[in-house]
């Protein structure tokens, strides 16, 4: 039950999908949201760095605008399926690329405008540092610190109830046998 674990249980889809069936009877499923979106566009900054690589070795970076992003991310979100972000790291302090800079704007305003239409609970000073950030000069890690924020409210908040109702449920698979 330490969050080392559960960082797993995010990297797990059925257990997510659990996750947000709970979430969204205890009215914060806007949280699992940000994480969903959050791993997207950690997922997109891979792609970027990926295709500029590829763009470099054709010697032409100017390849990698020509990259389908949008239709990369529409593929995303419709098939959903989470890869663990271990997989691969980041430079948290790389600037935003103009490609996929409209993914970071929409994912602020859903999830971190006071005003979105998903706004997820941060300290002021998250919040803040993000905004200026967002209006100044937006990094891949922009977001890093919210994500920290976000996964330890699920881990103190839904995780417990997870847990619960799978012990509940592998009590009953013992009670059958």
């Amino acid at each position: 039950s330490s969050i080392q674990y559960f960082y797993k249980v995010l990297n797990t889809p059925s257990l997510v999908d659990e996750l947000r069936d709970i979430a969204i009877k205890e009215f914060s499923v806007e949280n699992v949201l940000f994480w969903e979106n959050y791993q997207i566009l950690q997922t997109m900054v891979y792609r970027y760095q990926m295709e500029l690589a590829k763009a470099k070795e054709m010697g032409n970076e100017k390849l990698v605008s020509q990259y389908d992003f949008e239709g990369f991310y529409q593929k995303q979100v419709q098939s959903f399926s989470i890869s663990s972000m271990d997989s691969y790291s980041y430079e948290p302090n790389m600037p935003v690329p103009n490609e996929i800079l409209p993914y970071y704007t929409s994912f602020y305003e859903i999830f971190i405008d006071i005003n979105g239409s998903a706004a997820v609970n941060l300290t002021n000073d998250t919040s803040k540092r993000i905004f200026k950030e967002m209006c100044s000069f937006p990094t891949v890690g922009v977001f890093d610190e919210a994500k920290n924020e976000i996964v330890e409210l699920m881990f103190s908040s839904i995780y417990p109830i997870l847990l619960r109702k799978n012990k509940k449920h592998m009590k009953r698979t013992i009670s059958f046998n």
